[in-house]
């Protein structure tokens, strides 16, 4: 279980971080997601929110949904960065190292056996696995930024019917 969890770009071991690795000219990201995880950690508060406990809470959740823009910035920078580098090794082996591959083996070019020689080189393998992995960071974040700006929106309808109540206390019932 450890061996599959290093693998993973998050540090399971401190729960705040997550570190984007090098990969080719791209240096190595850390990412914080300390703000994120507070506010993760607080949304069942959001639940019984009143009047005393709606500002700070408030806070803890926009300081989290601007870290997660934040960090969405950073991953979707490198994924454009990474499928560039994708379609730069496609390129090299589709154009210096296919044509020799068909003559040797008295292929035929056609889409599937472009896309099975490129499947069987490692560095574009890497290339797409990195691709894949930022995308799902990248899904991940959106669902934060979305679970942010939902609570949010949450809360401020329950402080809205606690004043149009003309009852301040948090028992709306």
């Amino acid at each position: 279980m450890s061996n599959v969890l290093q693998n993973l770009p998050i540090n399971f071991t401190e729960s705040v971080d997550c570190i984007v690795p090098a990969h080719e000219a791209r240096p190595e990201l850390p990412l914080d997601f300390r703000k994120i995880r507070e506010g993760e950690n607080r949304l069942v508060e959001a639940k019984v929110v009143n009047m005393s406990t709606y500002s700070e809470l408030e806070f803890t959740f926009n300081e989290g949904y601007r870290e997660a823009k934040k960090n969405l910035s950073v991953v979707g920078y490198e994924i454009s960065q990474a499928k560039r580098s994708v379609r730069k090794v496609k390129g090299e082996f589709i154009l210096d190292e296919y044509p020799g591959f068909l003559k040797e083996r008295g292929l035929k070019d056609n889409s599937a056996n472009r896309e099975a020689y490129l499947e069987r080189q490692d560095s574009y393998v890497a290339a797409m696995d990195r691709v894949s992995m930022l995308e799902a960071l990248e899904f991940s974040l959106e669902s934060n930024v979305k679970v942010f700006e939902n609570v949010c929106r949450y809360m401020k309808k329950e402080m809205d019917m606690l004043i149009r109540s003309g009852s301040m206390d948090s028992n709306k019932y």
